[in-house]
């Protein structure tokens, strides 16, 4: 039989948690959800994916905020793969609980999976979101590094203020788009 007693529950920084309260998870997706949050995320999840997998409007809008995006086929995906970054780094730092965080990315992953399978499947096993990542823990000038990674990930130096643009644009974007739905 199994042994449990050697099982921990761990916080983000690694280490076991020594008070993980399931009552207090359970109050936590209770109030959520009853304050109408929950759906709230979920509305919200589907809502970036759809701007994601509508890659003729996405390119058009974008291209309106930052010049030009006629660009070959992996340089388009680069520019999918930093949005979809920037919108979950957004709802990350923007909602009002890991819950709810959670929530919204894992439907906005669903509803991509679910509508643009070949996009989410090369994302899925792209190594993009780690340079991202470790971009944003420098911590200095975010979107100028985001812009160093984006440049580096399309093997082009001159892209390095694309992808800056392209970040603050999304960022913005997507976090009037988050206000919108007045999460309580």
């Amino acid at each position: 039989m199994f042994d449990d007693s050697d099982v921990k529950i761990f916080n983000d920084n690694g280490k076991p948690e020594e008070n993980f309260d399931e009552i207090a998870v359970i109050a936590e997706m209770t109030r959520q959800r009853s304050n109408g949050n929950s759906e709230k995320a979920k509305k919200l999840g589907k809502h970036l994916a759809d701007i994601f997998v509508d890659e003729t409007k996405m390119i058009k809008d974008l291209s309106r905020e930052v010049g030009s995006l006629d660009f070959d086929a992996d340089t388009v995906y680069q520019i999918k793969v930093l949005l979809a970054f920037t919108a979950e780094y957004c709802i990350n730092h923007s909602l009002p609980s890991p819950l709810l965080s959670n929530t919204a990315v894992n439907n906005m992953y669903d509803t991509v999976r679910n509508q643009a399978f070949d996009f989410y499947d090369r994302l899925d096993d792209a190594a993009e979101y780690s340079l991202y990542y470790l971009a944003v823990r420098k911590g200095n000038d975010i979107a100028s590094e985001i812009g160093n990674s984006f440049a580096m990930l399309c093997e082009r130096e001159d892209f390095a203020d694309l992808g800056k643009n392209l970040f603050e644009v999304a960022k913005k974007e997507i976090e009037n788009i988050i206000d919108f739905y007045e999460f309580a």
